[in-house]
């Protein structure tokens, strides 16, 4: 099954005809042509020494790579974001050895577990529940494979999307698959790896792409949803609302993927990077899918 079309399918299936979410698809163009001027941003990614390790590191954090803020877009408890959370990470896996065992992977995830609990991550519960299943099913042992296909040149993109998916119910939970796609994002930026594959993989559709868009005006809201947003309303996980602006995120990136001849993870990483110039306020879902 390919991953990427289901989740292209049904971003497509909630825009056929929507409610509160826009498509500007005259926009899309001259963005497109903006950045085609600007050309793909270099994505900051800390280094490591180890490839299988690398890999190991980028499975965790995207587990639990999601919900940073509280009560509000601009509170963060205690700074809590995706560097902070990757600073623990690197901490929590630095006495790390590839043990072919899951004891020294283990004791790795209890810590960081800990890191993440003293430092007042949102949704630790969930954050926890998810990184204990990487230890029920052997995320070490996984990452280990993908280094050896690599390593014998078979390295298969939808094999590997359909074990992450199989094994590992917290990135399969989310319909639009954030998370999972996250994943191979970041080891093409590590790595280099999947390029081919990363011109059809759908974009990772959490709050702040989303938000760029709409600072771009490549979407526009409903005047009901946009006052929620500005008012900093709740919009609940899985409603109308939530649904639309996920889908409209996932159409238009794909859209500039086309325009641009960038791949997701270079289209996804322009707005990402550019998230503070924007002032306009995310959208609040409390989720652990983003």
């Amino acid at each position: 099954m390919n991953f990427a079309n289901t989740v292209h399918e049904i971003s497509e299936s909630f825009m056929e005809d929507p409610s509160y979410v826009s498509i500007n698809l005259d926009q899309i163009e001259e963005v497109a042509e903006q950045m085609k001027v600007m050309g793909p941003p270099t994505f900051p990614i800390p280094e490591v020494e180890d490839v299988q390790k690398g890999v190991l590191l980028e499975i965790v954090a995207a587990s639990v790579n999601y919900c940073y803020w509280y009560g509000k877009s601009t509170i963060r408890p205690l700074q809590s974001n995706s560097t902070k959370m990757y600073d623990l990470l690197l901490q929590a896996f630095d006495g790390y050895q590839p043990s072919y065992k899951a004891e020294n992977f283990k004791d790795c995830i209890n810590l960081f577990s800990i890191l993440l609990s003293q430092q007042r991550f949102p949704l630790i519960e969930e954050r926890i529940k998810h990184l204990e299943e990487l230890v029920k099913e052997d995320a070490e042992q996984f990452s280990i494979n993908l280094t050896n296909n690599q390593l014998k040149g078979v390295l298969n993109f939808e094999l590997t999307f359909n074990q992450l998916i199989s094994m590992y119910p917290g990135f399969a939970s989310d319909l639009f698959l954030k998370r999972a796609s996250l994943f191979f994002i970041q080891l093409f930026r590590r790595f280099g790896w999947f390029a081919n594959n990363l011109k059809q993989l759908h974009v990772p559709a959490d709050y702040q792409v989303p938000k760029m868009l709409e600072h771009y005006d490549c979407i526009s809201y409903a005047y009901a949803l946009q006052s929620a947003i500005d008012s900093g309303d709740l919009i609940p996980k899985g409603s109308l609302a939530e649904c639309e602006i996920r889908a409209a995120t996932v159409l238009v990136i794909k859209r500039l993927c086309e325009l641009t001849g960038w791949n997701v993870a270079e289209v996804d990483g322009f707005f990402f990077l550019k998230r503070n110039d924007a002032i306009n306020p995310f959208h609040l879902t409390i989720t652990t899918d983003y």
